[in-house]
This record gives structure tokens, C-alpha cells and sequence, in this order.
């Protein structure tokens, strides 16, 4: 019985460029691999860096509300309100717009009067946001420097605090914060119902 070398020596070409091309293939499915991990990577850090600049935030529009709630005239830098006796911001209309969002005014603070009755929330529909960039430091990212935006709505003075002489006299206001719209960078909101007592 004869061997033929030379046909030998031909499936010995075909068995390494198929491995040759297995590998390739291995290669090229491990890259993109890492190119989408290293993706999911960055977007956990940016979501978390963006957390971080809006619970900053939260705590600084709070600090806002607080110090609103203490006034001399009680929510001074809120829209006069429209019944005497009443603090500001306690404006409230009558009906929603046509498309559902809220006519109540907004400050061009993010300081925006009572909600009205059955209309959409200003954080999905309207009302004036304000920016708050924190303090820079030196190990700041592109999204805490970029601004963080919040609204303060008015919500009433006639919620219960745990007062003994005096329950329900706590002002009562919620706050909305979101990262700065911009780029592919995270995108994230919170927000907060912040009571506080009377003066």
C-alpha cells in the first residue's frame, strides 16, 4: 500500500488555517468582551459619581428649604401668595394647562408655589429649574462640575411634626434634584419630602 505525502501535507494546511481561524475568532469575541465591560464599568462609576453629586445637592436645596421655612416672612423668596394669612407659595390655580402640567408660578430659584390638584408633577412637566454647581475640588468629575438641577416645591404649613402643643404646624416641601441633561453622561433623580417645624 502507497502514501501519497503530498495530499497529506495538504489537509495539514486546511487543519491549521481552521484553527488559525478559531483562534481568530476567540480573539475577536474576548475584545468585545472587554470593550463591553469596560463599558458597563464606566457607566456604573458615572451613575454612581452622579448619585453622589445629587445627594449633595438634596441636602443643600434642603438646607434652602429650611431656612425658607424660618424667614421673617415665611418662604420669602416663594411667589406672594394669593389668600391673606397665608405664607407664600401657598398659591395654588384652579385647573391644569391643556397638556396636564402645572400653571402654578416657579421662582427662577427653583422655589415654585403649591401644586395643583390633578396636574402632572412639575419634575416631569415644567417648572423652572435651578442649577447648583458644588465646590470644586481637585478630584471633581466632568459630571459633579457639569451642575446639578433642583426644584423646591411649597407643599403646605398644616402637616403633623409631633408637636405636642402645636401637631400640625410643620411646612412641608418637596424637592426634586437631577443631574444636568448633556452628552451620554448618567442620567439619575431623586427626590425628597422635607418637614420643617415652625420657627
Amino acid at each position: 500500500m502507497t502514501v501519497n505525502i503530498n495530499r497529506q501535507r495538504g489537509v495539514t494546511l486546511i487543519v491549521v488555517l481552521i484553527l488559525v481561524l478559531l483562534v481568530t475568532l476567540a480573539g475577536i469575541a474576548a475584545v468585545r468582551s472587554l470593550v463591553v465591560e469596560e463599558r458597563m464599568a464606566a457607566n456604573s462609576l458615572d451613575r454612581s459619581l452622579a448619585m453622589q453629586s445629587l445627594e449633595n445637592a438634596l441636602r443643600y436645596a434642603e438646607g434652602i428649604a429650611q431656612t425658607q421655612s424660618t424667614a421673617t416672612t415665611v418662604n420669602n423668596d416663594f411667589t406672594a401668595a394669593t389668600t391673606s394669612g397665608l405664607p407664600n407659595g401657598s398659591y395654588s390655580a384652579t385647573a391644569c394647562n391643556a397638556d396636564k402640567s402645572d400653571p402654578s408660578p416657579c421662582t427662577a430659584a427653583g422655589l415654585c408655589s403649591q401644586p395643583t390638584l390633578g396636574c402632572g408633577l412639575r419634575s416631569e412637566s415644567g417648572g423652572t429649574w435651578a442649577t447648583w454647581t458644588p465646590p470644586a475640588t481637585g478630584g471633581d468629575s466632568a459630571l459633579a462640575t457639569a451642575g446639578v438641577q433642583y426644584l423646591i416645591e411649597f407643599m403646605g404649613d398644616t402637616f403633623a411634626c409631633g408637636v405636642s402643643n402645636d401637631p400640625y404646624n410643620c411646612s412641608q416641601y418637596r424637592i426634586t434634584v437631577r443631574s444636568a441633561s448633556g452628552g451620554d453622561r448618567a442620567f439619575a433623580q431623586l427626590q425628597s419630602t422635607y418637614l420643617a417645624f415652625p420657627k
